[in-house]
């Protein structure tokens, strides 16, 4: 184990602080402790931009570097996403906010160290001093990490575990993170029963309760999380264990309350966010799920997590409110922000700069279409969702995952099931995953709908075959209730309608006004050629009957 003390005269330092006052003192303090080339740069990015060219031995950033900027949490995912940190560097983030929230969402950022101002030269050398002697010992279980090399990484962390290393906790920590990739719960258990004499460390507690909860034992990681909350209750992550054991307990309403409690002790943390928003949206809080998921936007806008599809969860995370308030003023503001939202996106300089393959406008269609079918404008709806669809398969080569959430909800609403269907079988070959919980809602929703619709057309398709128009024209008409807008059965309800009215019934006049209202619906819309091709050859028959009434 390497004890030497750092040399700083040989070492690269950066510093980012966008407070000229505090940078300058800062620099003498690092000039004082032997350091002779410190760089200085007021915002992260232009600290990234250096990075890119340059390597440093030190990197010391505030967390607050302006507003509109990218802050210490962002610049450190962003160093450590595109490998702009060497295995032996060093990353101090530093703050004068020593709120808890502010001092745990730095925390779970994992920088080698975390200082609150103001702070003396003797502790910030301190902490330098222990940060690089771990990084010196640990160095080859670092390099592997750093090199994607897991296999390599876990054989050396073991090897230093096995060693009796000063350093267990750390190597354990990386471990079990190798191993829940591995789903190998039993080595995680092993690995834990090793610090027994320990077990009260909370740290260990959390690691066991998360293992257990892996493991589907939820009375048993409740416990656990339970006893920690007694020891430290602001634990946010032992908070997190409870909710997810409740959420899978269906204990929705206590499940709601946890995970709120939660992001109020640490709202900065974009996992805590996700959880609530799979919670919420199981246990239908929309409003909750709404704002996880513009927390999630907020937080990692300026990431390299950012990307279109975030953005588009939080639109429809918006929209999901407004579908399910009781209130209509609530509904009407709520599609007012959706749409403010998509507003503010377009001129989002980050959003339209990482995301070159999202079409603003091809969006703006589909989120239309939901909004003309939250209002009942179903033939709207479908004319902005076949158009938008139309768009995308002319643009992309592979259906985009973003597009497809709020599309297959529309293609849900309008009755339109075999394209609901298809798309999701499309999306998944493409080995997508659509993490949510209200499309498999929706599915399940309209699988019954969807079931009858299908009895009764076809019910309507065998009576038409077998020459009884009426009874056909009956089932139609109840299939076409549970599908009020799909293309299919408004065709085959129109063929009926004209057979019927050929006869010159004593229900011509209903039957002529259901022929224009269908002849009405199906004019201007978009719509697959086959579909086109029968509805054309049947417009001449349609204009002679409605003309004749008129």
């Amino acid at each position: 184990m390497s004890n030497a003390t750092m040399d700083y005269a040989d070492k690269r330092v950066l510093i980012v602080e966008d407070q000229r006052p505090f940078l300058l003192v800062l620099r003498g303090l690092l000039h004082d402790m032997g350091a002779t080339e410190v760089v200085t740069k007021p915002s992260a990015e232009q600290a990234l931009s250096l990075c890119r060219k340059r390597k440093f031995d030190i990197i010391i950033s505030d967390l607050h570097l302006g507003t509109e900027k990218k802050n210490g949490f962002e610049f450190i995912e962003e160093l450590r996403s595109k490998k702009l940190l060497r295995p032996t560097s060093i990353f101090m983030l530093i703050s004068a906010d020593s709120t808890r929230p502010i001092v745990l969402g730095s925390i779970e950022r994992s920088p080698d160290d975390y200082l609150v101002k103001p702070f003396s030269q003797a502790q910030i050398k301190a902490r330098l001093n222990r940060a690089w002697k771990k990084r010196q010992n640990l160095l080859p279980v670092f390099q592997a990490l750093h090199d994607d090399d897991e296999q390599q990484a876990q054989e050396k962390a073991e090897a230093l575990f096995s060693a009796n290393s000063h350093y267990r906790g750390t190597l354990a920590q990386i471990l079990i993170e190798i191993y829940w990739k591995q789903e190998q719960y039993d080595k995680v258990n092993q690995l834990l029963t090793q610090f027994d004499k320990d077990h009260h460390v909370l740290w260990i507690r959390i690691y066991q309760a998360k293992n257990l909860l892996k493991m589907n034992k939820l009375d048993e990681a409740k416990a656990i999380a339970e006893s920690v909350l007694v020891k430290n209750r602001f634990s946010a992550e032992a908070h997190d264990i409870l909710a997810e054991c409740q959420h899978l307990s269906n204990d929705g309403e206590t499940a709601l309350k946890t995970i709120r409690h939660a992001i109020k002790i640490s709202p900065y943390s974009i996992p805590r966010h996700i959880t609530a928003c799979k919670i919420a949206r199981k246990h239908r809080d929309f409003v909750l799920a709404s704002e996880s998921a513009q927390a999630i936007w907020q937080l990692s806008r300026k990431t390299m997590q950012q990307h279109a599809g975030i953005w588009c969860e939080y639109i429809r995370s918006i929209l999901d409110v407004a579908e399910h308030a009781d209130d209509k003023r609530i509904k009407n503001r709520y599609q007012q922000e959706a749409l403010l939202a998509m507003q503010r996106g377009k001129f989002d300089e980050y959003l339209c700069r990482q995301n070159d393959n999202f079409d603003f406008v091809i969006y703006e269609q589909i989120i239309d279409a939901r909004v003309y079918s939250l209002d009942g404008k179903l033939a709207d709806a479908k004319r902005s969702i076949i158009s938008s669809q139309d768009a995308i398969e002319q643009k992309y080569d592979a259906y985009p995952v973003f597009y497809a959430p709020d599309s297959i909800k529309v293609f849900f609403d309008l009755g339109e099931y075999d394209e609901a269907e298809n798309l999701m079988r499309l999306v998944n070959e493409k080995h997508y995953a659509i993490e949510n919980t209200l499309i498999h809602a929706d599915k399940l929703k309209a699988s019954d709908n969807q079931k009858q619709y299908m009895l009764h057309n076809k019910e309507g398709i065998d009576h038409y075959q077998a020459g009884d128009f009426d009874a056909a024209y009956l089932s139609f008409g109840r299939a076409l209730h549970f599908a009020p807008v799909n293309t299919g059965v408004a065709l085959n309800l129109l063929q009926c309608i004209l057979k019927l009215i050929s006869k010159n019934t004593t229900r011509e006049p209903a039957l002529v006004n259901e022929c224009r209202r269908l002849n009405t619906l199906l004019t201007g819309m978009p719509m697959k050629s086959h579909y086109q091709q029968k509805f054309d050859e049947l417009k001449k028959e349609i204009r002679g009957f409605i003309g004749r009434a008129a």
